[in-house]
Formats: C-alpha cells, sequence, structure tokens
C-alpha cells in the first residue's frame, strides 16, 4: 500500500463513525488483496505473502468487532473465518484462486456496510481531530485540503 492510500485512510478514519470505519476496514482489506494480486502477477512472493498476511489482519480486525449480542454476528463470523482461511490458503499454496473468492465475498459485505453508513447519523469516533475540508482549493492536477484548526486542544484530554 502507498503512503497517499495509508494518509487517505488515516484522514477518512478520523472523520468516520462506527459504520464508516467497518467500510473503511473493508477498503483497506480489498486494497492489500489488490495488492497481493499484483504481487503475485509480478513474481513477488514475499510482496504476495506480506498483502495477505495484511489483508488477513483486516479480516482479524473485522471479526473482534463483533457484537455477539446480535445474531447477524455469528452469521458474520462464519463469513470472516471463511474470508480468513480462503486468504491462508491462497499465501500457502501461493495461487490467487482463494484471493479472488475472498475479495468478491469482501466487496459485497462492504457494500451492504455501505448502504448503512449512508443511513448512520451518529457523531465520529475520534474527538479533538481537525476538521477537514476538501474541494475549497484546486491545484493543477489535484484537489488540496484545507484543514481548519481552530481548536488548542487536540488529542487526548486530561
Amino acid at each position: 500500500m502507498t503512503k497517499e492510500l495509508i494518509q487517505d485512510y488515516t484522514l477518512k478514519i478520523t472523520q468516520a463513525n462506527p459504520t464508516e470505519i467497518v467500510v473503511i476496514v473493508y477498503d483497506i482489506a480489498g486494497q492489500y488483496i489488490k495488492d497481493a494480486l499484483a504481487a503475485f502477477d509480478e513474481g513477488d512472493y514475499d510482496g504476495f505473502e506480506n498483502n495477505c498476511r495484511s489483508a488477513r489482519k483486516c479480516v482479524d480486525d473485522l471479526l473482534q468487532a463483533l457484537d455477539y449480542s446480535y445474531e447477524l454476528a455469528f452469521s458474520l463470523m462464519r463469513i470472516y473465518v471463511f474470508i480468513n482461511r480462503e486468504i491462508s490458503v491462497a499465501s500457502v499454496k501461493r495461487s490467487t484462486e482463494g484471493l479472488l473468492n475472498a475479495r468478491g465475498l469482501l466487496i459485497s459485505l462492504r457494500d451492504a456496510f455501505a448502504q448503512v453508513a449512508r443511513e448512520d447519523k451518529s457523531k465520529p469516533v475520534m474527538a479533538n481531530t481537525q476538521t477537514v475540508y476538501a474541494g475549497l482549493t484546486y491545484g493543477r492536477n489535484q484537489l488540496n485540503e484545507n484543514i481548519n484548526d481552530t481548536m488548542n486542544n487536540r488529542g487526548f484530554t486530561v
């Protein structure tokens, strides 16, 4: 994953509510699978395995975030375990078949959570973060972002 993508995801996380964070984790996992497939095509098997490992970590995070007081969590748990197994088998066998299966499931789940996220009007998880306004100024061939830092106290409050 490139530094620019990491910065984009970090910025999104700072502004996201709980449901949007789940969608972002799906996006990150999908990006790692995409990078693993690209590394496989280039013959970079170390990169392939590293990206598979990172994708599995994302799915593990999704597993840990499940709230088992809801019946749906048990179904999602089984799907996540299956996705992790598919990624693991793909990594061990150095095959892309399991990754393609995992990516298809992640895309479907991501789309479902994105619909839920559109209806979720809760506040961002992180407080005391800078507000970022995108699209106010344009540079040559790029979109500039302005940060409005009206708060004197950012980060943790004691």
